[in-house]
């Protein structure tokens, strides 16, 4: 099935989104596959980087609509059908899945994908297991929100059921800060939200690849600080570090509450990212998505762990196999110098010196130049000012971390 001369026929599901895409792409051609993509652009609008990677494509006019994007693939599949379908895109995992479901292909089906996007569903399932996790509930009115709230109490956190980041998520500590939380998601049956039992502590995030439902490769990351505080003022310096520690005994119970958790959700191949807590209250599992991590975090595991990421995965996915094996040479990070408004660059203070004092340990950055547009905050981790580093030892990546915040200073009109 879905082969033609041993050649494995691919369909990518938003191959166009980005382009974090084409490392993927790129791996499942060096994994022998063919590709096929169904996406938001017209043919003529792609890169040549793109259009030179897939063997055929068609325009769909969203690629949220699992039934379309079935019909679509029908009419564009090669003789021998498809072998695989996949995304890296969040919103797609759904209908991705569906498509699968429509053509009886393997891979994430339809209840573990509407799991790994539905918060509230995903919680239910993980404590029915065991599993550690804040106490939530699914709100579809206010009332319910606030029932929720006299029950639990404050802090809680409440954000869209299937929503993607910290984008509209808010952390309310009083009755008045819920209210405007309400008013901006304004909950209903048809968009339901999930409330949340606020946990304090250390945030991180546990990426994975699996095969055959067993997890082969896993990297641990640290956000300093939490997501929501990053948000909260734009004159924080957010930071990622990715660690070199993964087989610490001090990330044991993590790694394997998250094998825990794939197997909970049925997840079968492919890729993790979770979101997790540590605090008072030991670890707290926040959620899971069946995708890779955004803000092109992969590349920084693969300079990290000097070993072909995208390739690992795509065996998982093609062949049900693990591949290749990290290094765990270098703890990597990721610092993003905000500008002090939004507005348009004058320039930059410091970016010489951090050049200069760094040297290789800087492996990639961007710097917007004079004239160039800010982008807002919600637009993530990786736009604006941004560095990335790598380092043999932890604590040094984390100081020179540090030193690149202090040093880096936008200047914006």
């Amino acid at each position: 099935m879905g082969t033609i001369r041993g050649a494995l026929h691919v369909l990518f599901i938003a191959p166009d989104t980005s382009v974090y895409a084409l490392r993927f792409l790129h791996a499942l051609k060096r994994s022998g596959a063919r590709l096929h993509g169904i996406g938001h652009s017209a043919y003529e609008g792609l890169s040549a980087d793109l259009r030179a990677c897939l063997d055929g494509y068609a325009r769909a006019r969203t690629i949220l609509d699992g039934a379309d994007l079935a019909r679509i693939a029908g009419e564009i599949a090669p003789s021998g059908g498809f072998a695989r379908v996949e995304t890296i895109d969040e919103p797609a995992v759904v209908s991705a899945a569906h498509v699968r479901s429509v053509l009886g292909l393997p891979g994430t089906t339809v209840e573990t994908a509407i799991l790994s996007r539905d918060k509230a569903a995903m919680k239910e399932r993980l404590r029915a297991r065991g599993l550690p996790c804040a106490a939530s509930q699914r709100v579809e009115s206010e009332a319910e929100a606030r029932e929720f709230a006299a029950r639990t109490g404050f802090p809680l956190v409440i954000k869209p059921t299937d929503g993607f980041g910290t984008l509209e998520t808010f952390r309310c500590a009083s009755d008045a800060e819920l209210d405007a939380a309400l008013a901006r998601l304004k909950p209903a049956p048809q968009r339901p939200a999930i409330a949340e039992e606020f946990i304090e502590g250390h945030e991180g995030f546990l990426d994975a690849i699996v095969a055959d439902g067993r997890v082969v490769h896993d990297f641990v990351g640290h956000y300093y600080p939490t997501c929501l505080e990053a948000l909260a003022d734009r004159a924080i310096c957010p930071k990622i570090a990715c660690t070199n520690r993964v087989a610490s005994e001090g990330y044991a119970e993590l790694r394997a509450t998250g094998q825990q958790v794939i197997n909970a959700l049925g997840i079968r191949d492919g890729a993790t990212h979770m979101e997790w807590f540590f605090g008072p209250k030991g670890l707290k599992v926040s959620e899971i998505g069946a995708r890779p991590a955004g803000e092109r975090i992969w590349d920084m595991h693969a300079a990290g762990n000097e070993f072909d990421i995208y390739g690992a995965w795509a065996e998982a996915v093609l062949h049900g196999r693990a591949s290749g094996k990290p290094s765990r040479r270098f703890a990597t990070g990721s610092v993003q110098i905000r500008p002090p408004k939004d507005g348009v660059f004058l320039g930059h203070e410091g970016v010489e010196r951090v050049r200069r004092e760094l040297g290789d340990a800087l492996f990639e950055h961007e710097v917007p130049p004079p004239g160039a547009r800010t982008q807002p905050l919600t637009a993530g981790w990786h736009v604006n000012t941004w560095f990335r580093l790598r380092d043999e030892d932890y604590d040094r990546l984390h100081a020179r971390l540090e030193f690149v915040a202090r040093t880096v200073v936008p200047r914006v009109r």
